[in-house]
């Protein structure tokens, strides 16, 4: 197999179904002797001219009694060992008379975590057997064994 441009793939074609996020997370810069940390995870890619970008958006941890919000687009894709990375950077929202400055970069391109839809109604019914009576509740397994003070002889 060759290794030309053509073969390799390590953008992310937005108009196939490989929707992706990054995690991310620093710190802001210190104004009035405090900054603040912050994480979070991108939206969904969706594609400009020239390639990709992501929206963002969270709040910062409190310091001083306050958070900042934090919102934007990031820069287009960077190349790197995980496929690619984005920058993000910006000044967070104008609290008690001040604002930080950020500027990170993203982890590698993850899979969204998708939720399953709630199945109630047919948990309900799976839970009632074919008389019609409810089925015995199962007893939860424990995952770890129970510690119990030992009975020591003094």
């Amino acid at each position: 197999m060759e290794n030309n441009s053509e073969a390799r793939k390590d953008m992310v074609d937005t108009t196939a179904p490989n929707q992706h996020v990054h995690h991310y997370y620093g710190r802001t810069t210190t104004d009035l002797d405090h900054f603040h940390v912050f994480d979070g995870t991108t939206g969904l890619n969706y594609a400009t001219g020239e390639g990709h970008v992501h929206r963002f958006s969270n709040e910062t941890s409190r310091a001083h009694g306050h958070t900042h919000r934090m919102y934007g687009t990031t820069s287009l894709q960077v190349r790197s060992l995980g496929g690619h990375v984005h920058q993000i950077s910006g000044t967070t929202s104008f609290d008690q008379g001040h604002s930080h400055r950020f500027d990170v970069y993203s982890g590698p391109p993850v899979r969204p975590r998708t939720r399953r839809p709630r199945l109630m109604s047919l948990l309900k019914e799976s839970k009632q057997t074919q008389d019609g009576k409810p089925a015995p509740r199962r007893r939860r397994r424990l995952r770890f064994r129970k510690i119990r003070p030992s009975s020591r002889k003094r």
